[in-house]
């Protein structure tokens, strides 16, 4: 099988190193708008073909497979191209700038009978698969409030990771680049749950004082689902205060955090008892290799059951859509 990637930075990068790991996948091709880039990304990985037009890379018909890892603002061009051309599609998060976009790509490869699968790798630790069946099987009770933090300190791209700091390349902040992947988590592993109203604040205090900052620097949101269950976001690049990478799901038999150690508490013989099941996973590699090893097997063998579907990218980013409406409107707003 035969990949196109599309953006040679380093989320390109990472997944050319990720596919040396999959037996009967080769990276063909790199593309970038920097030149030098793509040359230097094909000469490090031993490929022979470079473009600075994605165009001429979805045209070689010897392609299967199509990876997009440009900013955000082309996911949506480059990627419907992709599917009309007849390749598979494995795009970066978010799905895109919006949520039109979204259902546009969704429609795209129902048409035309491909693959399109979103970057969501925390679907693919081994913490969350195995909290999603504890869930299915009842053990946890009604999950009725979720929690999630992914809030850095310090942690706003800069350099050539710039471009996130670009409203118009990047679509948003924090919310849209990091809290997006525990949305999309949360969502997944509480049964796909149907999103019904959303309120939140954005902020750009700390932003502002930087160069070209046009996204928030951090935003604090609730969503509410049809079943009653609520979910609470905090997300930040810039904060006085530390790092903090959590998801907590509260349910009536018990509570679980998912990061940054799986930990499930729960009432027995009335005294409350915490349980450590051991997982030794790596943040970055282990899920990352899992989830394209599953793009991957889907695209060979013609599964059905993928994971994320596209219509999940459509409903994440919904979610997306409403909380910046609400963050600007200051109301609450329903989710179309």
């Amino acid at each position: 099988m035969k990949v196109a990637i599309i953006g040679a930075g380093g989320m390109g990068r990472f997944y050319a190193e990720l596919i040396k790991d999959i037996e009967g996948v080769y990276v063909e091709s790199f593309t970038d708008v920097n030149e030098k880039r793509a040359r230097d990304a094909a000469k490090s990985f031993g490929v022979s073909k470079y473009y600075t037009d994605w165009r001429r890379s979805i045209e070689d018909e010897e392609i299967d497979v199509v990876i997009v890892t440009t900013p955000v603002k082309f996911h949506f061009e480059i990627t419907v191209n992709a599917l009309d051309m007849g390749k598979h599609v494995l795009c970066e998060k978010p799905p895109a700038m919006n949520a039109r976009e979204a259902e546009e790509m969704a429609r795209r490869a129902r048409e035309n009978n491909r693959i399109l699968m979103y970057a969501f790798q925390y679907r693919f630790f081994r913490s969350s698969v195995y909290v999603r069946d504890l869930i299915r099987k009842g053990h946890l009770g009604e999950i009725y409030r979720a929690r999630l933090h992914y809030l850095r300190r310090y942690g706003a791209p800069m350099g050539f990771g710039g471009w996130f700091r670009s409203r118009e390349l990047a679509g948003g902040g924090p919310l849209i680049d990091c809290a997006v992947h525990l949305i999309d988590l949360i969502y997944w592993i509480t049964g796909r749950p149907k999103p019904k109203v959303v309120f939140g604040v954005s902020y750009n205090l700390l932003g502002a004082k930087m160069p070209k900052f046009e996204v928030e620097d951090s935003y604090v949101g609730m969503v509410i689902f049809e079943n009653d269950m609520s979910m609470v976001i905090e997300t930040s690049w810039l904060q006085n205060w530390h790092d903090e990478h959590t998801v907590i799901l509260y349910g009536t038999k018990a509570g679980v955090r998912l990061f940054p150690e799986l930990e499930m508490v729960t009432k027995h013989n009335e005294e409350f008892v915490s349980i450590k099941p051991m997982f030794k996973t790596d943040l970055w590699t282990d899920p990352n290799l899992s989830k394209l090893k599953h793009f991957f097997e889907v695209v060979e063998k013609g599964y059905t059951d993928i994971t994320p579907t596209p219509e999940d990218g459509v409903i994440v980013m919904r979610i997306i859509d409403a909380l910046y409406r609400a963050a600007e409107e200051k109301r609450c707003t329903e989710i179309d």
